[in-house]
Formats: structure tokens, sequence, C-alpha cells
């Protein structure tokens, strides 16, 4: 167990120091950055079972089981020791109410608890039941499981929606590494964009944190059977869909370019392209805008061909040399490191994901119904996460307040195109 558990986290000394303390220091770089930024992943579910909090604590239990990591890495944990009841009373809470509707908009994503209590695991198990029993649907209640960003990622979900134990000795440490030459570039790349970050970000970024979640499905057929008329891709439809509705005709982000971010979960490269922990990778991508939304989604399908048959490791090379820069930074000058910092989101207008398939199946998700709100919402970068189940397909927006109104329009434009096309 000791040796799974440290492999998690990625530093064999950790359980020892975070003992002492220091649990920052069992984490990789991109972990740290993900913790400093309190960016968080989520998975939402309904159940056609009424929960309690035993319930929750028995997942909780089985959710460790399947991914240790979970368990570890506060302040205060202890090798070889089990979780007692008490701390996992903690970490779950159950609520009655009198309607599901609404949910999952209504759980806080933003949970800013994960972080600022050091001494519980960082992660929680809420539930919000019904009242009077089971709906039109059959749910009788709707789970949330949130934890920080810098011990789970999207490939997890899939294996846990499958009830399967995580194994995180990742592809990319047996994969070759950039050249030294270009590491070196990197390296010199981060130290000059790394201190502009800490400047610009003190102008450009709000005091106040500015961002929601908002939640939609849609059913698995209809991006199907559009995508196939289009002659694209299920993922350049969606992610088409997302970074169009939130342009708002050019009003949005531009009328020429659409500059996003997204993660790339294919390791057909034959370059590590993350660092020890994370399977995923970060790749630019600059999205040509049309008003016309077919003309745009076969946009998006040429640019996803023309960015994959490049290097798709450099962006996140890049990235990973900033997260260390910025790690050397703060600990030399911390007084310069304030939230905004962490919610600069650079050059690019959004961050699009598309998880693995999400497929129900075994003890830890017994009860659950689709559809699956699954995700990470940043505090700082307008991201939508698709997440696929049998049936249907979520769109997970963590978006700044001005864009909220313009989700509504997504399901509208999907039924237009669809008429257009018949």
């Amino acid at each position: 167990m000791d040796n799974i558990i440290a492999k998690n986290i990625g530093v064999k000394e950790g359980l020892e120091k975070s003992n002492r303390g220091d649990f920052l220091s069992r984490y990789t770089n991109n972990q740290w950055y993900c913790f400093q930024a309190r960016q968080t992943v989520y998975y939402n579910v309904f159940s056609s079972e009424k929960l309690d909090e035993l319930d929750l604590i028995k997942m909780a239990k089985n959710l460790i089981r399947l991914a240790p990591q979970l368990g570890t890495g506060f302040n205060g944990a202890i090798k070889d020791k089990p979780l007692s009841d008490d701390i996992l009373k903690e970490i779950v809470s159950v609520k009655s109410v009198q309607s599901l509707d609404g949910y999952p908009e209504k759980f806080d994503m933003i949970a800013d608890e994960l972080f600022d209590k050091t001494d519980i695991p960082f992660f929680r198990i809420r539930a919000v039941v019904r009242e009077d029993g089971k709906d039109d649907l059959g749910r009788q209640s709707m789970i949330s499981i949130i934890s920080t960003h810098a011990l789970i990622e999207g490939a997890d979900a899939a294996l846990l929606s499958r009830s399967k134990a995580l194994s995180k000795e990742i592809v990319s440490t047996k994969l070759k590494k950039n050249s030294k030459l270009q590491r070196i570039l990197y390296n010199l790349t981060a130290a000059i964009l790394a201190p502009l970050q800490l400047i610009v970000a003190e102008f450009l970024v709000p005091k106040k944190l500015d961002a929601n979640y908002r939640a939609l499905s849609i059913k698995r057929e209809q991006i199907k059977n559009i995508s196939e008329k289009l002659n694209i891709s299920q993922r350049a439809l969606v992610f088409a869909l997302a970074s169009y509705v939130l342009n708002n005709r050019g009003k949005g982000f531009s009328k020429k370019n659409i500059n996003t971010i997204y993660a790339d979960l294919d390791n057909a490269s034959p370059f590590q392209t993350n660092d020890d922990y994370f399977n995923f990778r970060m790749v630019e991508m600059k999205l040509k805008y049309d008003d016309d939304f077919i003309t745009y989604a076969k946009n998006v399908e040429l640019a996803i061909k023309r960015v994959e048959e490049k290097n798709i490791a450099k962006t996140q090379a890049l990235l990973n040399a900033m997260f260390a820069t910025h790690r050397k930074l703060k600990k030399l000058m911390p007084f310069l490191y304030r939230g905004r910092v962490f919610r600069f989101s650079g050059k690019y207008h959004m961050s699009l994901s598309l998880l693995p398939p999400q497929r129900l199946f075994g003890r830890l998700t017994k009860g659950m119904i689709e559809p699956i709100y699954a995700g990470t919402f940043h505090p700082g970068i307008n991201m939508c996460v698709f997440a696929p189940g049998r049936h249907y397909i979520t769109f997970n927006f963590s978006v700044q307040n001005r864009f909220l109104k313009m989700i509504a329009d997504l399901p509208i434009l999907l039924d237009k195109t669809e008429q257009d096309l018949n």
C-alpha cells in the first residue's frame, strides 16, 4: 500500500513529510499549481436510493480504497492508519430538500473549505435527499463528490465510475523526454513569463472571484446524428457548441478567432507531455470563428486535425516550466503571490475538455442514475467539460458571470442545426 500511495502522490518521502505539516512538498509542480489555484474536480449524479450519513461514510471508505491518494496528503495523515469515522464525518453531509430541481447547480463548486481546512482529507461527499421519496424520474437523491484537482483528473473519474481502482503508474514516465535544449528553452521562457504574470495579473484579474457553474444534459443520440451529418467528430461538435454560444456572435470573445486550450488524454505521442502524476496534457488551439454555426463547427474539426499533426507536447511542456518557476518564486517571495495570480487565464478565452466515457458499474456507483455531471472548476478560466454517459452527454460550464445567460442558447442552437440538416 505504501508504494501505491507514494506513486499516487509522486514523491516517496511524502507521507513522512505530511506528518510535519508540509503536505504540499509531496506534490509535483502541476499538482502544486492546481492546489494554489484552488481548482476543484466534481462528480455530480442522481441516485435512486435514500442516502444518510452512514451511507456517505461507507462511500468515502470505498472511494479511498479505490483512490488511496484521497486519504492522504493532508496535515496529520498517519502512515498505514485508516481514517477514523470521526474524520470521515467531517467530510460528508446530507441535506433534506423538497425537490431535486436546480441540482447540481445548487451545489457549491468553489468549495473554499477544501483549501482552507488542511487537517482533513481534500475531498467532500455531499448529498441532498428528496423528502417525499422518488420523483417521477425515479430520483430520490443527488450526490456530489468534490476534490482538489491536485489529486484527481478526468481519466480517474472514468475508472471510478466503473468502481475500478486507480493506478498512477503513468505511461508518460516510460516515454521520451523533450531534448535538453528544448527543456532549457522552455525554462528560459518561463523565467521571463512568470514574473510578467505576477505584474499583469494585478491589473487584469478582478479582486473578487467572478465565476459560476452551469450544467446541461443533452442526449448522446442527437450529438451522434448531427456529427455524422456534418461529417465531423463528436468532440469537434461539442467543442464548437460550447465555444460558439459563449462567443455570442463575436461579442463574447472575438469576431475572428477564439483562443482555446483543451485537455488531451491520447498517449499516442512518443514524448512525455506532463509530469509524473497526471495523464492529461493541455494543447493550445485557435478556432476560426464564423457566424454560421455549421461552417464554424467544420472549422473546429479542421483546427483539431491541424494541431494534432504538430508537436502537441509543446503547450504542456511550457506550462510545466511555468509551474516549476512559480513554485520557486513563491518560496522565495511569498508576499508576491495573492489569489489573483492563480486566477490569471493568460491569452486563452476558454478551456475545453472531453472526459472518457462514464459507465456506472459496481459498489461505488450503486443506485446512481444518468446523466453524470462531471468536470473541473477553475476560479479564473472559462471552461466547459463534457462528460459522456451511455445515453446523455453533459456540458459542465464554469464561466464568468457575464456568460451565464448565453448557455441557455445551446439546446436551441442544437435543435436548429438538426432541423437545418434534415
